[in-house]
């Protein structure tokens, strides 16, 4: 059983699971470093998932469904930007609005685009291409690293960009101090809202390439409702890691992997609702300690 669970096949498949979490996690980071603990990052990737499949679909090339889905995700984060730092909307009503709102909006449009309700597949649409990596897909263990497609790599070289983004440059500092001490900012002359609309900017990105991904990294379809909670758990990840990048990328790697061993143990003959638990159980669990932290209890956490 343990050499099922804990089998290299299982880790490769942990890393795929991670990659929507991480990518949404990255940009949700990024925002709660601002200041804006954004949780609609559930309703950024599934519009990055709709208009992926949408851009794949009808131009047939599916890095044309990535740059739809990521230019989509980043109007809509633009959009929420507008209502959180222009009209000081509450971040959390507004969160919850805007996942309701990708969640009405991508099913409707499913009928006058695709002609179809609750699901669209077509074996034409493309799907993005599984990259090999010379010598390391021949290397034991290390070959997990090998065979996933260029959306799996970016999320990687996005935690190393992000973080040198927010800690080694000046514009990091400003987005830092944004979240610290807003007060200070504005009273050193730099225009809030031009950063607060950057970090959504980010976030609709990341958010739109973790949407992609799910749509047209593998099979080339979009379901109703098919990010299932993975932007709830990039939240749970933010708030785990204190928005602290590299801590941020732990949790949603862990994640992924706890889904990864979920699915193997449903294939072992475990009830599947126990097996369906498991990542969400995981979830309250890792978000309990940020809490306590936040209230100053158990400060050694």
């Amino acid at each position: 059983m343990l050499e099922v669970i804990f089998s290299e096949h299982t880790l490769m498949t942990g890393i795929s699971l991670a990659t929507p979490i991480l990518l949404c996690a990255l940009g949700g980071a990024v925002c709660s470093k601002a200041g804006n603990f954004n949780i609609a990052l559930e309703g950024f990737m599934l519009t990055g998932a709709f208009f992926g499949v949408v851009g794949a679909y009808f131009w047939k090339n599916a890095l044309v469904g990535v740059f739809l889905a990521v230019g989509a995700t980043v109007l809509l984060a633009l959009l929420y930007g507008l209502f959180v730092s222009v009209f000081k909307a509450h971040e959390i009503i507004l969160g919850f609005g805007f996942n309701m709102l990708a969640i009405a909006l991508t099913g409707w449009l499913l009928g006058p685009i695709f002609g179809g309700k609750g699901s669209f597949y077509d074996p034409t649409t493309p799907s993005l291409a599984k990259i090999h990596l010379p010598l390391i897909k021949d290397i034991p263990l290390l070959r997990v690293l090998s065979g996933h497609n260029i959306i799996v790599y970016l999320s990687w070289v996005a935690i190393v960009f992000l973080f040198v983004l927010l800690y080694r440059t000046p514009l990091g500092y400003k987005i830092r101090a944004l979240g610290e001490n807003p007060m200070a900012i504005t009273a050193s002359g730099l225009n809030v809202q031009k950063y607060m609309f950057l970090v959504e900017i980010i976030a609709g990105i990341t958010c739109g390439l973790a949407g992609a991904f799910l749509s047209i990294g593998n099979l080339s379809m979009f379901t109703e409702k098919m990010t299932d909670g993975r932007g709830f758990i990039a939240v749970a990840a933010v708030g785990f890691s204190n928005a602290y990048l590299p801590l941020t990328a732990f949790a949603s790697f862990l994640f992924g992997i706890a889904n990864s061993i979920a699915i193997q143990l449903q294939g072992l003959g475990l009830p599947t609702e126990f097996v369906d638990m498991i990542p969400y159980i995981l979830t309250i669990l890792a978000i309990v300690p940020s809490g306590f932290r936040r209230k100053g209890i158990f400060k050694h956490l």
